[in-house]
């Protein structure tokens, strides 16, 4: 197995093992049909590695590097330099060999040589994940969490169809609205606020910050 940079040629592979690693995980809902492409507006740089095997690929890392601008009004940690965790993934047939290791070990490597001052990583639950990030030196700095559901206080809203004009209409408390959120998503900060709901799901989600001495590598 070989630790390269991402190539276009490895994109369908790409997607298949990201997919098949999320499929059965808290990421589940994040699936791409093709590969995602930096968005040079906010980030000006990335490490984009793969693992190899027998041509096709079976682990993937992305970090992406904040503009400078960026960095510095970065809310969970401001600095002239930082980095976001975009992807991690290693296919279900190649787990437990060390292969998510490897490729960070390469991903610092190249982090400290573009003299980074911090990480952020965003997760879920997971203990395989989180057990990773922190024996990577991520210090867990907050957690939030996302409630799909309703309010319990909301009003129901009601529908009609208005045949005449091509459209439904919605309706709450007798008075026409514009729209209505079915299954909202919710970013609840503290837990206990989770009882405002009717759940139809919840995610607990955490940062980690794993930050770095600003120096080349020798």
């Amino acid at each position: 197995m070989n630790i390269i940079p991402y190539s276009p040629e490895y994109e369908k592979s790409w997607v298949y093992t990201k997919a098949l690693s999320h499929l059965f995980s808290p990421f589940f809902d994040d699936m791409p049909r093709e590969k995602e492409q930096m968005n040079t507006d906010i980030y000006q740089d990335q490490i984009d590695l793969i693992a190899v095997e027998c041509d096709q690929v079976v682990g993937l890392l992305t970090i992406n590097i904040f503009h400078k601008t960026i960095s510095q009004s970065y809310r969970y940690y401001p600095a002239d330099k930082v980095a976001y965790f975009e992807n991690l993934a290693v296919h279900p047939d190649y787990q437990n060999q060390g292969i998510a290791s490897q490729l960070f070990e390469e991903a610092e490597r190249q982090l400290k040589a573009k003299e980074v001052d911090a990480l952020a990583i965003f997760t879920r639950d997971g203990a395989s994940a989180n057990h990773l990030y922190q024996k990577w030196g991520g210090q867990l700095i907050a957690q939030d969490y996302l409630v799909v559901g309703n309010l319990k206080t909301e009003e129901p809203f009601t529908f009609e169809v208005l045949s005449d004009e091509g459209r439904l209409r919605f309706s709450r408390n007798g008075q026409e609205i514009p729209y209505y959120q079915r299954e909202g998503i919710y970013v609840v900060s503290k837990e206990e606020d989770i009882d405002l709901f009717d759940i139809e799901a919840v995610y607990h989600e955490k940062t980690y910050i794993k930050t770095y001495e600003n120096s080349e590598v020798e």
